[in-house]
């Protein structure tokens, strides 16, 4: 909870560092005008971003594929408009390297591999299925057992 409360503390006071350095360059009404305008286009961007992202998802579900990568997309994608709604330089900057899909596959890309290093489901999907060296299913005794459900339905007479 510290290390939070000390980013924020830092954050804020580099985006008013960065926001008075832009101010003194600039003009004040252009700063302004520049923050509301990155901000405008910003959320454009993302909600335009954001529906692509959805349609593809959809279409990825109705295949019956899990969109993994459309879901990470999705939630970066969210925290890129956060952070343009958020008055700022700094923030308009990141939010748009997140709306950016070159920067944002390169984050999904780590977002991804931490989430599957920690989640309990992440390591059973790579780990116990593919072994430690993802070379392939593993060998270690482990048995494939073809099995088979029946329904039944209980029938009152």
């Amino acid at each position: 909870m510290r290390s939070l409360s000390t980013f924020l503390l830092l954050y804020v006071v580099a985006e008013m560092a960065a926001l008075i350095l832009l101010g003194r360059a600039l003009g004040v009404i252009p700063t302004i005008l520049l923050v509301l305008g990155g901000g405008i286009v910003g959320v454009w961007v993302a909600r335009w971003q954001g529906m692509r992202t959805a349609m593809r998802a959809r279409s990825q579900m109705a295949q019956g594929v899990l969109p993994t990568a459309e879901m990470t997309d999705g939630l970066l994608i969210a925290v890129g408009a956060v952070l343009l709604m958020i008055p700022g330089v700094i923030g308009d900057v990141l939010g748009v390297a997140l709306l950016f899909p070159p920067t944002r596959a390169l984050l999904k890309r780590a977002v991804i591999g931490q989430f599957t290093r920690r989640s309990p489901l992440g390591r059973f999907t790579h780990e116990q299925a593919y072994g430690a060296a993802g070379d392939g299913p593993r060998s270690r005794g482990d048995q494939i057992i073809d099995a088979r459900v029946i329904e039944t339905r209980v029938v009152e007479e």
